[in-house]
């Protein structure tokens, strides 16, 4: 390099303000003297940011907060709370500000409720509580291997079975109901694991057989000196029992054990099922995403499952809660075997802190305004209001020349910046809105009427972002629903993005987010345990409980909600459109056919009609004409759809820093090469593989891929 010469910052312009552009953000602003390195920009279409997971305080309505979609994150979340807890770390409120610490911010929970709308299902809603952990996610804690997940759910079902029928209770009692076929074939499987060098079956007496001391020494086995410790070992292992409980929940099942324990004989069938599956198909060797090519549900029942267990409320909430739906149709459900069942394993055994946790307000001011306080206060430059139309790839290189860009608004004058956040009761928050004073002709009904986050939205200039002048590299989160227009050119010039484009598919979601005037306590008629969970087999199967919210919000005495629930559930591509009011419809025939599935108390006296009354409406109408004081929602922009994972999409998906255009990197739930599902992890994940591959640093991506057998 000639003397005297400097290298400036790489500029890096980066379009989408959601989790996964944000968290890379975040990850560079991290690396030391990452100011000498970067100089990034981010661009955000309206006026707010937090993409998908965004919300908004309605200044109308008592400043409420007023979001999209079903905002819980689980435990095994490792790298989105990671995220939270350094943001809340940094920002170092003052004690007694509001939300002033990360765990004020999200709220832990141990019970999920998954219950049925159909009336005529005689099994209660399953209450599921699961012990807490005494780690926090964010710690980092290795997830387990493939086969560690197999080995725990097959040593947890053959610890059940004796339990699922009070009159066989041992294993004494249980094996003589086998068919003598079966019975005979376990001095087999027992004589085939010794001969692999596996000891924990070494004694076994097949002419006075004790099966109950068998399974003891060889659930032991697993953490003594005799633990197997190859593939073949643990899998010559892992027959026997296998094969004990197939057996003994087929005998159980027939002699009534469903009638005693329900759910718990579905959860024994699908864990069998799951772990023959592993052993079979050798995912503790390739990783789940082998069978990503699969429906989960015709996966399990290849590998066992029943009927009864492939329809059980915890397999229909887990589509539901990832809206796993071809077209928005639940008649339809579909989800990548893979993707779904490594969340399920992950949310349900390999959890830090509790199952879960609901943010304490809306995400918006939970975790997207610090966040953006903390970037901008490191020196992050935002542009809002600009919307990404076009890229444009180099007609002499392989890579991207220049970025189209339409300027929504021209600023009001004496505004330099525009600037999003308005405070509520102390706590920064992104309006549902956007703040018109600081806009030209912000007063104008026609300005206020546009809405700015649809990339149809009009535009006051196009704007020419060019390499070498405006940036080197660019960071590309918007997902394919929105981007399929820009990116045009860029599919005609690569196969692989068409083919992407083709294979991302997305969904419609809708919701209704509900102020009551009870608390929930007494909308339960007891004490509230579970905070979140899912009503299948209705239109809006996802709810949570967002009451904590109400202490941030401006209501006066007089209107003081005493409970804020969420609903919400995927709606038909086919729907007429996507305006509130048929979203209205669907929320009264909701609350008209299934309150008591949530709320036993939320009736008429002697009815199962809802009580209208018990929806807060500051205005006083009567009956379901409250439902318009309440908060209805649907994506009806493309940007703000659901990404799914239809079986076979995980392999046409592009990864992070694969774009195929040397200066071009992707984030968003979208992206492949991590949980390819769609969640806010995903999200993160991405987002931090993206800064990986801009800064070429070992940044660490906690669970990023399955932990295999390499042997």
């Amino acid at each position: 390099m000639p003397a005297g010469t400097t290298t400036r910052p790489r500029k890096l312009a980066v379009f989408g303000g959601g989790l996964g552009s944000l968290s890379a953000v975040f990850a560079l602003t991290e690396l030391p003297n990452w100011r000498d390195r970067f100089d990034i920009t981010v661009y955000q279409i309206g006026w707010r940011l937090g993409g998908k997971a965004r919300s908004g305080r309605n200044l109308r309505a008592h400043a409420r907060s007023e979001g999209l979609g079903h905002h819980v994150w689980y435990g095994w979340y490792d790298n989105a709370f990671a995220l939270a807890r350094r943001v809340y770390a940094e920002t170092r409120k003052p004690p007694g500000a509001p939300l002033a610490t990360f765990k004020e911010a999200f709220k832990p929970c141990d019970t999920l409720l998954l219950g049925t709308g159909d009336r005529a299902d005689r099994v209660p809603p399953w209450t599921m509580t699961l012990p807490r952990s005494d780690s926090l996610p964010g710690d980092g804690a290795a997830q387990p291997s493939v086969w560690q997940f197999a080995q725990t759910l097959l040593l947890w079902a053959i610890d059940c079975i004796p339990r699922l029928h009070p009159q066989f209770a041992t294993w004494a009692a249980i094996v003589p109901r086998w068919p003598d076929a079966s019975r005979a074939l376990l001095p087999a499987l027992i004589r085939r694991a010794g001969g692999q060098g596996v000891r924990a079956y070494d004694g076994f007496d097949p002419q006075s057989p004790d099966y109950d001391l068998l399974l003891r020494r060889a659930a032991a086995a697993v953490h003594g000196e005799d633990a197997p410790r190859t593939s073949r070992q643990r899998r010559a292992w892992a027959q026997p029992l296998t094969h004990c409980g197939e057996q003994s929940l087929r005998a159980l099942v027939g002699l009534g054990a469903r009638e005693h324990h329900p759910q718990f004989t579905t959860m024994v069938d699908l864990a069998l099922a799951t772990v023959r599956g592993i052993l079979h198909d050798g995912l503790d060797r390739a990783g789940l995403s082998a069978i990503d090519d699969q429906d989960l549900r015709a996966w399990l029942r290849r590998h066992g499952a029943t009927e009864e267990s492939l329809a059980s409320t915890v397999i229909v909430a887990l589509y539901a809660d990832h809206m796993s739906y071809e077209s928005g149709d639940v008649e339809r459900p579909a989800g990548a075997a893979g993707a779904l069942l490594r969340a399920a394993l992950r949310r349900y055994l390999a959890f830090s802190g509790a199952l879960y946790y609901t943010p304490a307000a809306g995400l918006g001011e939970v975790l997207f305004a610090p966040l953006y306080r903390v970037l901008r206060d490191r020196g992050v430059a935002f542009q809002f209001f600009h919307k990404l139309k076009h890229l444009c790839p180099d007609p002499r290189g392989s890579g991207v020349s220049a970025a189209v860009v339409g300027r929504q608004i021209e600023l009001a004058p004496g505004v330099v910046e525009y600037e999003p956040l308005v405070k509520v009761k102390g706590l920064p928050c992104w309006p549902s809105r956007p703040l018109y004073s600081q806009i030209v002709l912000g007063d104008d009904p026609v300005i206020q009427a546009i809405d700015f986050e649809a990339n149809e939205s009009p535009e006051v200039e196009e704007v020419v972002l060019r390499l070498g002048v405006d940036f080197d590299d660019l960071l590309v989160a918007i997902p394919p629903p929105a981007l399929a227009g820009a990116a045009r050119e860029l599919a005609a010039r690569e196969p692989r993005w068409q083919t992407m484009l083709e294979h991302t598919h997305s969904i419609a979601a809708m919701g209704a987010q509900l102020w009551l005037s009870p608390t929930w306590a007494q909308l339960l008629g007891g004490s509230p345990r579970a905070g979140a969970g899912d009503v299948v087999r209705t239109e809006l199967p996802r709810w949570a409980n967002l009451s904590t919210a109400a202490a941030y919000e401006g209501w006066p005495r007089e209107h003081w909600p005493g409970a804020i629930a969420s609903l919400s559930g995927p709606r038909l591509d086919r729907a007429a459109d996507g305006s509130r009011e048929p979203v209205r419809d669907i929320a009264e025939t909701w609350l008209k056919s299934h309150p008591r599935a949530l709320w036993p108390e939320a009736s008429l006296v002697g009815t199962d009609e809802f009580n209208w009354e018990l929806l807060l409406d500051p205005q006083g109408r009567a009956g379901e004409h409250r439902l318009a004081a309440q908060h209805c929602w649907s994506t009806q922009n493309a940007s703000d759809r659901q990404i799914v994972t239809l079986p076979g999409d995980p392999r046409h998906r592009l990864g992070a820093g694969d774009s195929g255009f040397r200066n071009l990197y992707l984030a968003g739930d979208w992206v492949g090469g991590a949980l390819d599902l769609g969640c806010a992890e995903s999200a993160v994940m991405t987002g931090l593989q993206a800064a990986r591959a801009l800064s070429g640093e070992a940044i660490t991506i906690h669970g990023e891929r399955d932990r295999v057998d390499l042997e």
